[in-house]
């Protein structure tokens, strides 16, 4: 092997890959300016929505209001409260949004005498609706100061203080340093945008210069060279692990600036002190790289087996969603992995950086981690190069 000769195919390719304009798009253009635009607009278009619906006053119908009138002064001082009152379809009101809360209020509702059982006031709300949310949670945190009124007048009546029905206070401390806090918000969605990040790069670059040259006829040219197969496969693999890691550290940089951004809707991460120590930077790109190289030599395989552009998408598309799948479990919370499940590529991943992030070091699993990507790896680079000395397979129509 010859890494002369691989250099000079590595710079083929690279030189190749920026005259193709398809390569910078999904190289810079999406990682750099529309992932940022993306998040931003969904994050301003989602607290707009939300400011929208806690300005306007909640639309409420009250069913027997005059069996509770301490309850009904209640709501119509409030100035979040817009009471309206009709006496037909109130329910088909209530699911055509016309109105946002239907409170029912029982006939022998009657608070001043003695119960054994607590008076049932029946709420009905739309939790699809964000304007019926809001509604709700109005009404409930009304009806729960109504209630520790009527609380403390029954203790006033019968001579009680009102801490006698509060006899324990719990206060709660909070022992999570601000870093760990947002290693724990970073944990959850970096992981899962690293790996689309990822594939996202190499997956175009990868079936261009392998499928892509079987269809252009261009690949019989750069077989009849001195060059060996090896060598040829090996430069075109840095190429695609070059464009891959390109791709994802911009799209990384759009997206802090999206996410440190006012208008983002986790946007309390800006607020959160962000600082990771090198040692732990240093870790999560070592456990980063393997991953870039796993991907690209999967899909290198996948376009050097492949026919054309068409069938190497087709192969594409469930290794990528399966990469997406894996890399979703990451958003999930509780969720603990079993020493074996680390041996699992993207999903050991995923679980790793979550770790460091929250500046957890566990070498088991970082080592399983790097074993796996690795060895999975080698085997691929290995068959892709085995798949290129076939005539059968470079050829086949």
């Amino acid at each position: 092997m010859n890494w002369n000769n691989i250099r000079l195919i590595y710079f083929k390719e690279i030189s190749g890959a920026i005259r193709d304009r398809r390569t910078l798009i999904s190289m810079i253009i999406i990682p750099l300016i529309f992932y940022p635009l993306l998040f931003l607009g969904i994050g301003y278009f989602t607290m707009m929505g939300q400011e929208k619906s806690e300005s306007l006053p909640s639309i409420i119908i009250v069913r027997g209001g005059e069996y509770a009138p301490e309850l009904m002064e209640t709501l119509e001082k409030n100035e979040k409260i817009d009471l309206v009152y009709f006496e037909e379809n109130q329910e088909k009101a209530l699911e055509a949004g016309e109105i946002y809360l239907l409170i029912e209020i029982p006939e022998d509702f009657n608070v001043n005498k003695s119960q054994e059982s607590p008076k049932n006031i029946v709420i009905q709300y739309d939790s699809t609706v964000q304007y019926s949310q809001v509604a709700r949670r109005r009404v409930t945190n009304l009806i729960e100061d109504y209630r520790q009124k009527i609380i403390e007048r029954r203790l006033e009546e019968l001579g009680l203080n009102a801490n006698y029905v509060q006899p324990i206070k719990t206060q709660w401390s909070d022992i999570s340093s601000e870093e760990r806090k947002t290693g724990s918000i970073l944990g959850m969605i970096l992981p899962y945008i690293i790996v689309i990040l990822i594939f996202i790069g190499a997956m175009h670059s990868a079936v261009d210069i392998t499928a892509g040259e079987k269809e252009r006829g261009t690949l019989a040219t750069l077989l009849v060279s001195q060059l060996s197969r090896f060598e040829i496969v090996m430069g075109k693999y840095f190429t695609v692990i070059t464009i891959s890691a390109t791709s994802m550290i911009l799209g990384l940089i759009g997206l802090s600036i999206a996410f440190l951004a006012p208008a983002y809707v986790l946007g309390e991460l800006s607020l959160i002190k962000i600082n990771f120590s090198f040692s732990i930077f240093f870790l999560f790109f070592l456990v980063l790289a393997p991953l870039v190289g796993l991907a690209s030599a999967i899909l290198l395989l996948i376009g050097i087996f492949a026919r054309n552009n068409k069938e190497a998408s087709t192969y594409v598309t469930p290794i990528y969603m399966g990469a997406i799948f894996l890399g979703m479990i990451s958003l999930s919370q509780g969720i603990e992995l079993a020493e074996p499940m680390f041996f699992i590529p993207i999903l050991n991943n995923s679980f790793t950086f979550k770790e460091l992030l929250m500046g957890i070091v566990n070498w088991e699993h970082i080592l399983s981690t790097l074993i796996s990507n690795i060895g999975i790896t080698l085997v691929a680079l290995l068959v892709a190069a085995y798949l290129f000395t076939r005539e059968n397979v470079l050829f086949r129509s």
